[in-house]
């Protein structure tokens, strides 16, 4: 079985992931409605508050980077924001793998009373993984299409 390494992102390895968003409507969708089309490493890492503290890779044991994602701070609360996972990979468990390693992270380092994200309703096989991880509906935007999760780490993780 192969490991996967939850590591601080460098503003480089926006390139592979900026490879995994093709088009405008794929880049909103991962990063919202204000990030600029096409996108650049250096504009994105800019538009999206990445710094080198709050944005992370999940890599494989040779180093390929397989996914993304970013942790807000929100008062006493974390909010994981932009979790997106290779295309090549998709289907195979590493969104899972991703978000149980960010979780442990946020939890260790940040000991937030809870940890919130969004994510677009039609976007059914993302609010299955977040469900079986303890995230619960907690809001709905229905104008922009967004369903707000909460998780609370002092309930039981499940990860």
């Amino acid at each position: 079985m192969m490991n996967y390494v939850l590591k601080l992102a460098q503003k480089e390895h926006l390139h592979t992931v900026l490879n995994w968003v093709q088009t405008a409507d794929e880049l909103c969708l991962w990063g919202g409605s204000a990030l600029s089309f096409p996108p650049s490493v250096e504009t994105t890492w800019v538009e999206i508050g990445a710094n080198e503290c709050n944005s992370f890779v999940l890599s494989s044991e040779t180093g390929e980077v397989l996914g993304f994602a970013q942790t807000l701070e929100r008062s006493s609360n974390i909010h994981l924001a932009r979790i997106i996972v290779s295309p090549a990979v998709r289907g195979k468990g590493l969104g899972r793998i991703l978000c149980e390693q960010l979780i442990r992270h946020v939890v260790s380092v940040h000991h937030p009373e809870k940890i919130t994200l969004n994510v677009f309703s039609h976007n059914t096989v993302a609010i299955s993984l977040y469900t079986s991880l303890g995230f619960m509906i907690v809001s709905m935007q229905e104008d922009k299409g967004l369903v707000g999760m909460a998780l609370d780490p002092n309930g039981g993780l499940g990860v």
